[in-house]
């Protein structure tokens, strides 16, 4: 725990001068006149890596910022320090990491312009929340909190910040957000947004998207002038590892979606490992049996 915690800090520094955060938290008011307790070391105790602070008590949060930043705080001083100034001011260090990601960004966006006039980037991450917030934000499980982010990557604005219960889903967020694109906007999203009616939607816009598609959906295409459904287990047994087809002129779904074009591509060894050990270990979890039949479409990865 030492050493990864020495290591978080030094990353910390990398990335933001002590100027800097003591500038950004005097900026938003978390930070008025010279205190025990920095801006970094706030920076450092919210953000640490294993996603534990909701589950810690302030004695151990106080015991933590006086090993590692030699700052004396009582356990009362630290919990009035959680105020709408911090979060403002977490924020800010958020958005500033984003602009400082941008000189790096630039170089790759460029040729991108001339096609589209945003590419459009959505995700979304979950964690755990103590049971007292069970009323306002459900989980699965437990008690949670789902955070959307969306992000322009040629302009480098934030479009969507949105905070859920955990056990909203992904696809109808992206659902009803469909009134922010504009024509010739590029979506980019995994596979928990997917949704054949927020395909068709883009399309109807004039937008574009890439997406993974999910192995339950039936794909359909045309071979000596008649639609056929796609064999997906025949597609794998033809492809090397590592290996993908590009297949122009689809249909997916009951509805026979239109698409212009799928990507077809065989794990390597190493990728189905991993991919098998998540969906086995999510299947358990669930209470249910893993069948060879689907498995064995989770071997492609199409989008």
């Amino acid at each position: 725990m030492a050493k990864k915690m020495k290591a978080w800090i030094k990353t910390i520094r990398q990335l933001f001068s002590y100027e800097e955060l003591t500038r950004l938290a005097r900026k938003v008011g978390f930070i008025q006149r010279q205190r025990s307790l920095t801006a970094e070391a706030f920076l450092t105790l919210c953000a640490w890596g294993d996603g534990s602070l909701a589950c810690q008590s302030l004695q151990r949060l106080c015991a933590d910022l006086a090993l590692w930043h030699d700052c004396s705080l009582s356990n009362e001083g630290l919990n009035q320090r959680f105020t709408p100034r911090a979060v403002a001011f977490l924020k800010e260090v958020f958005f500033t990491l984003l602009m400082h990601q941008r000189p790096a960004l630039s170089s790759i966006t460029e040729t991108y312009r001339a096609c589209f006039t945003r590419l459009r980037i959505l995700d979304s991450t979950s964690f755990l929340l103590p049971t007292d917030y069970g009323e306002d934000y459900q989980g699965s499980v437990s008690s949670g909190a789902k955070i959307q982010f969306e992000y322009e990557l040629l302009s480098g604005t934030c479009l969507q910040l949105c905070v859920q219960q955990a056990n909203d889903s992904d696809a109808r967020f992206a659902y009803h957000t469909q009134h922010t694109i504009l024509p010739n906007d590029l979506c980019i999203r995994d596979l928990g947004f997917f949704s054949l009616a927020t395909l068709a939607e883009i399309d109807a816009r004039g937008a574009y998207y890439i997406t993974r598609l999910r192995s339950d959906i039936k794909v359909y295409i045309k071979q000596d002038g008649e639609w056929h459904e796609w064999d997906w287990e025949s597609i794998g047994n033809r492809l090397g590892e590592g290996e993908a087809v590009e297949v122009e002129h689809v249909y997916i779904g009951h509805q026979r979606l239109y698409v212009p074009r799928l990507i077809f591509r065989r794990l390597t060894a190493e990728e189905w490992e991993k991919r098998l050990a998540y969906v086995r270990k999510k299947e358990k979890r669930k209470g249910r049996r893993c069948h060879a039949k689907p498995l064995n479409k989770r071997n492609i990865t199409s989008y």
